[in-house]
């Protein structure tokens, strides 16, 4: 749990707030106590979406979801205020790590306690089906291994069986790598798809891998619609059943009570030494910002102090790494990496011009934030703009939107086309290369040299990987770059990662005019609109001394002491 930050709420309804047990799309969830001292999950929704139809009613929806699901394997509702704003509902408070942070933490899980896990969260979900429900979001992050037993939560993108207005035409609601390939395809949602994602969330939990492997969102997709779940090493009489969730045709799964049946355990699952073991972890709680300096802090409005360090400042850098150069609109292409030393002094940020030698120190941003909404980790809404065939896939236009837990817009804003990027973003050559040119004096040139003129050597590739420690700050058309990765604020106000091909792999889907990204000293990594009001958040602060990766493989990483805090989920 974290401490509130001084722009939180201390109360809601009669709830005391206690400390921040995290944060979702759309709004903030806190430890709160009721006057007699019960514990209770309080969320609250965040100040952008009081007065959004469309998260109003996906929260309305989730409220009176958790009013008609009572399960053993759910947290119950016991409050709520749905009419008046501020927004929020409370819920019975589980203490317990996430299943991913148990995986994280410890490892793959043992297949007995994985077929043990596999029949309690079946038995919850036949709880919740037999009520009319879908899950629809079924992910390791979403069970809390708790002292009596899993639980799932989060039925923010729950529905009933049948079609839903909320429901758009195109697009596959959940999480890459637990959707099922019927939602992916077709649109399609049922009790199948649930099964899918509750086997796909076994699968990690054996493996401590994705289940469709990593890679691009539009990458996850086409394995989860033609390949099978990833069960190498698994031993084969659970990696069979695990198989059979599943399967790519959604009639050939076993629905949740047949799931029960074929586990068979009748275990006391919370008696397991290896269930206490994995109850015990905890999932790493960062440190908040020191409290001679807070930080903006997105999506709570807290006052922000001045960003002042320069791009390059070297942050306890685990190796040797390239500078971070920040190149102004026009900049052809960076200019010779310059190798630190992890032990020696930093040079100052500058901002590169095209065309000129100079530069200009970057300039520290001060803002007071406003609700901001989440970076990457937890995607809800993938816009299928992608045609999946049996070859190949092609893409017209695929990324994520809705309610920000994806760290997306819920206006459904897609990342803007290549043409709007073109300012500033000059593609490399496809083999890394320089482009190929007539050097002064050549055979069919129309400019020879000038005798006393020079030849200028050619600028250097981009570094295969790029190490950001706090103090990076982007204006409009600005960028950083890697070989295979290229962060840039888009001419329309986006914060864009392009592919060493100039294509769009991920977008914080937040445009607007004279919007600036700053990366913070407390590890958070903001977009600010105009008026200094931030608009977007990875929502990593409270971790100092974090850095921002570009990585050799194309992902952009957050990350401290060797643990990835947010990712964009890009490496290709």
């Amino acid at each position: 749990m974290h401490p509130l930050h001084e722009t939180d709420p201390t109360d809601m309804g009669r709830y005391r707030l206690a400390g921040r047990l995290g944060a979702g799309g759309m709004g903030d969830v806190y430890l709160g106590r009721t006057p007699g001292g019960r514990p209770a999950a309080v969320k609250v929704i965040s100040a952008q979406f009081q007065s959004d139809p469309q998260a109003l009613s996906r929260f309305r929806r989730e409220v009176e979801t958790l009013r008609t699901v009572h399960s053993a394997y759910t947290a119950a509702l016991i409050d709520a205020e749905v009419t008046t704003p501020p927004y929020w509902m409370a819920t019975e408070y589980i203490p317990g790590p996430t299943l991913a942070d148990a995986v994280r933490n410890t490892g793959p899980l043992p297949p007995q306690l994985c077929r043990a896990l596999l029949a309690a969260l079946a038995e919850g979900l036949t709880d919740i089906h037999v009520r009319g429900v879908l899950h629809r979001d079924i992910k390791p992050q979403n069970v809390i291994l708790s002292a009596t037993g899993p639980q799932l939560i989060d039925f923010g993108i729950a529905r009933g069986f049948e079609p839903s207005d909320l429901t758009q035409a195109g697009v596959a609601i959940g999480t890459p790598g637990f959707i099922a390939p019927e939602t992916i395809t077709e649109s399609v949602t049922g009790p199948a798809a649930d099964v899918f994602a509750l086997g796909a969330t076994l699968a990690h939990a054996l493996t401590g891998r994705p289940p469709y492997g990593e890679g691009s969102m539009m990458t996850v997709a086409y394995r989860t619609v033609h390949e099978e779940v990833d069960l190498r090493g698994v031993p084969a009489d659970i990696a069979e059943l695990v198989a059979s969730c599943t399967h790519r045709d959604p009639g050939r799964r076993p629905d949740p009570q047949r799931i029960v049946d074929l586990c068979g355990t009748g275990t006391d699952l919370v008696q397991l030494p290896a269930y206490r073991r994995a109850a015990a972890t905890t999932a790493p709680v960062a440190a908040p910002p020191a409290a001679a300096a807070p930080e903006a802090t997105a999506p709570a409005a807290e006052q922000a102090t001045a960003v002042s360090q320069a791009a390059t400042a070297l942050v306890a850098a685990p190796a040797p790494t390239a500078a971070a150069t920040v190149f102004a609109p026009g900049a052809a292409q960076a200019p010779p990496a310059t190798m630190l030393d992890s032990a020696g002094p930093a040079p100052a940020g500058t901002v590169a011009s095209a065309g000129s030698a100079a530069s200009v120190t970057a300039e520290p941003v001060t803002a007071a934030t406003a609700a901001a909404k989440s970076g990457w980790r937890d995607p809800r809404r993938l816009a299928l703009g992608a045609v999946l065939t049996a070859g190949a896939v092609t893409a017209t236009v695929f990324g994520f939107w809705g309610s920000g837990d994806g760290k997306e817009s819920e206006a459904g804003e897609r990342p803007s086309s290549n043409q709007s990027r073109s300012e500033g973003r000059p593609l490399p050559p496809e083999d890394g290369g320089d482009p190929p040119s007539e050097q002064p004096g050549e055979a069919g040139s129309d400019n020879p040299a000038a005798p006393d003129e020079p030849v200028q050597d050619a600028p250097e590739a981009p570094p295969e990987s790029l190490v950001v420690p706090a103090g990076l700050t982007l204006k409009i058309g600005e960028f950083i770059q890697a070989a295979r990765a290229k962060l840039i604020m888009d001419q329309d106000g986006n914060l864009v990662l392009l592919d060493e091909n100039g294509e769009a792999r991920w977008s914080n889907q937040q445009p607007g005019p004279d919007f600036i990204t700053t990366f913070q000293t407390d590890g958070n990594l903001v977009v600010y609109d105009a008026a200094h009001q931030a608009r977007w958040a990875s929502r990593t602060d409270g971790a100092e001394g974090a850095v921002l990766e570009l990585r050799a493989d194309g992902n952009m990483v957050i990350t401290k002491d060797g643990q990835d805090l947010w990712q964009t989920d890009t490496a290709h």
